[in-house]
């Protein structure tokens, strides 16, 4: 990767570190209803049968967003700590 791409990355992951510490230390996301949960309460009782079920697909929906984003970290660090190697063999 050229240095414009790698500090491109750095720019957008110290973003959202800031955002995050920011959150944590100023507790902003109690002040924001997630859409996604009230999608699920307007919608959840005529897709699902029951209350129950209703409640885990809402779960089941952060936890997927959850793991994808760990996911996607995870091989993004991969890139950054072994980009830096030669192909071809060449010192």
């Amino acid at each position: 990767m050229s240095n414009t791409i790698r500090n491109l990355f750095a720019a957008v992951m110290t973003a959202i570190l800031s955002v995050t510490l920011f959150d944590a230390v100023y507790h902003v996301s109690s002040m924001i209803t997630p859409g996604v949960s009230n999608i699920y309460n307007a919608l959840g009782t005529q897709i699902a049968p029951n209350m129950v079920t209703a409640v885990i697909f809402d779960f089941r929906g952060y936890d997927t967003l959850g793991e994808s984003i760990i996911l996607l970290t995870a091989g993004l660090v991969v890139l950054l700590v072994f980009g830096r190697g030669r192909l071809g063999g060449k010192p």
